[in-house]
């Protein structure tokens, strides 16, 4: 993992879920895209049915009913997608140890071990990087950076504006202080 991030690959996520509590909710949507060079190359999404009605707080946020869930596959069935879509990628995730707890809970119980990819968070890495921002939401530093996000809490929007908004971190990593590989990004991804 030496090349620069910048120049390589890495997978950038996004989880909608029926709480916020990943030992307690369950995964409703995920999406990734792939970002290869700085470029968006491939994208996986899929909403996910957890089973069960959706708490009315959660559509709210979300905009995801209960009838678009009818048919839609069990996160079972989704897991060997994702991680195909995944392989061996650096993750990176506004909070990202939320989303990694979501999947790790579904992991071990398929696989029988951890699930500890790789890992970056934008939200942690912003603030290290930004410290003068007020505030540090996604949607806060899209608008600082100048990104479009329109559809906030819907998990493919959310994942391309993570990436994008990545992309900018590392700009300013690389062209500003000469950081450029995962282990120096990740210590300083690090609160």
């Amino acid at each position: 993992m030496k090349d620069l991030l910048l120049e390589s690959t890495f997978i950038s996520i996004d989880i909608e879920a029926t709480g916020f509590d990943p030992s307690k909710a369950d995964i409703i949507e995920i999406a990734c895209v792939k970002v290869e060079g700085g470029v968006i190359t491939d994208k996986f999404s899929t909403l996910v049915n957890p089973g069960y009605f959706l708490p009315k707080g959660i559509t709210e946020l979300t905009g995801i009913t209960n009838a678009m869930l009818v048919g839609k596959p069990k996160i079972e069935e989704v897991m060997p997608e994702f991680l195909k879509f995944m392989r061996d990628s650096i993750l990176v995730a506004h909070k990202v140890e939320k989303d990694i707890a979501f999947i790790d809970k579904y992991y071990r119980r398929l696989y029988g071990k951890r699930f500890r990819p790789p890992h970056i968070c934008t939200l942690s890495l912003a603030k290290n990087l930004l410290p003068n921002l007020k505030r540090y939401s996604l949607a806060d530093l899209a608008n600082y950076f100048g990104i479009e996000y329109n559809r906030v809490h819907r998990a493919m929007d959310d994942a391309q504006t993570t990436a994008m908004v990545f992309l900018e971190l590392l700009k300013i990593l690389w062209y500003r202080l000469g950081i450029g590989d995962y282990l120096e990004i990740k210590r300083l991804s690090k609160r």
